[in-house]
């Protein structure tokens, strides 16, 4: 019988992280179709911290190689004191288990600034966390539950490349960590960022200027037209190539300052699955301002068929998601919509498309008698259907 124990750490490590989903940390920062919302998977990472937790306790020789995945994500919650303690002892080498930290989820209940309760060692734990690279800040339902009285420290984040930053109005008041342009200052290096529901003001002088000379992947899940438009002005991104839009804002013409500032940079657009997308020509207006794009993202049945009036020359690879639309339950209108969208992209207009990327569930097209003229189209214009 083969003896398990005979296999070398190095394939251990590599079970490990398959089990544990720790494979994917170098994933942080590459720009992927598709993804969810930031900040929306706590059942989830709960799940996989238990399974690293069981994988320690298994025994010594496994608590010495899962040590490093147990510490690579942290949660500051409960128990912030024994969480600072065990960041702070010793491992077999000597060195700290803080430097093993590569991603932590602050929620604002833990950086509250109340006469009861003190951020401070919230704060102390980050400071420890020399080479963390990912900071999260989930979402906070109801957002007015939480006090913030006073003004809250910031942190230096010199090897942070990842923020995600669910917006929250009274926090941003008390500044420091709780304040996005104050972290934003604080991370020179931020190649990734996601902002969502920033509404009403956020702190930062009217003739501060934002500088995130690394940031190549912006997403943005924001409604206030106004607030996006300051942004866009006071913010500078030399390095910005890929943008995501969860929302069209509640203006018809909302995204045009993205496309008017950052459009000859941009490479690559993602649209999400948000009803506002079939009422005006998102895509259009993005192909016209946005002459160097090489691909373009978007939710078939959630976004309006564009109307491509001149040619763009750079666009090799478009995304589709089939995504249901509970609004088109009638196959006919499904249909009606999807050959739509075909027929507008496999034409004249896109002389340099390569491939079309088809994500989500599309058995049912493709199996469909209806979809083998689309296929045939796309064969004729050299486009390559990939499913």
């Amino acid at each position: 019988m083969f003896d398990y124990n005979s296999l070398p750490n190095e394939i251990w490590l590599q079970i490990f992280q398959l089990a544990t989903d720790s494979h994917l940390h170098y994933a942080y920062l590459r720009y992927t179709p598709f993804q969810p919302l930031p900040g929306q998977g706590g059942k989830r990472e709960a799940a996989i911290l238990a399974v690293k937790s069981n994988l320690s306790l298994v025994c010594k020789r496994w608590r010495l190689l899962t040590a490093e995945l147990l510490f690579r994500d942290i949660r500051i919650a409960h128990g912030v004191e024994g969480l600072k303690g065990a960041l702070q002892v010793s491992a077999s080498d000597g060195e700290n288990c803080a430097r093993w930290v590569r991603r932590v989820v602050l929620p604002y209940s833990s950086t509250l600034s109340t006469p009861q309760r003190s951020p401070r060692v919230a704060i102390e734990i980050l400071q420890l966390c020399h080479c963390l690279e990912a900071l999260v800040r989930p979402q906070y339902l109801p957002p007015g539950a939480l006090r913030f009285d006073f003004e809250v420290e910031n942190v230096s984040l010199p090897s942070l490349q990842r923020l995600e930053w669910w917006h929250n109005n009274e926090a941003e008041r008390s500044g420091g960590i709780n304040s996005l342009c104050g972290v934003l200052c604080n991370s020179p290096n931020l190649k990734y960022l996601f902002i969502g529901g920033l509404i009403g003001q956020y702190r930062t002088s009217a003739h501060q200027n934002i500088f995130l000379p690394q940031l190549t992947t912006l997403r943005l899940h924001i409604v206030d037209g106004l607030l996006l438009h300051q942004v866009m002005r006071n913010w500078i991104l030399p390095s910005l190539r890929h943008i995501i839009l969860d929302t069209p804002g509640l203006v018809s013409q909302s995204l045009y300052v993205i496309w008017d500032i950052h459009g000859p940079e941009l490479r690559t657009v993602e649209f999400g699955k948000h009803l506002r997308f079939l009422m005006n020509d998102n895509v259009a207006a993005c192909l016209q301002r946005c002459q160097q794009l090489q691909e373009i993202n978007y939710y078939i049945l959630f976004t309006m068929t564009p109307e491509i009036a001149t040619p763009h020359l750079h666009l090799k690879t478009i995304g589709l998601h089939a995504a249901v639309n509970q609004l088109l339950v009638e196959p006919g209108a499904v249909w009606s919509k999807i050959e739509q969208h075909f027929t507008a992209l496999l034409n004249e207009q896109l002389p340099s498309l390569q491939r079309i990327v088809l994500y989500g569930d599309w058995r049912g097209v493709v199996s469909n008698p209806r979809f083998l003229p689309i296929l045939q189209r796309a064969e004729q214009v050299g486009c390559l259907m990939v499913y």
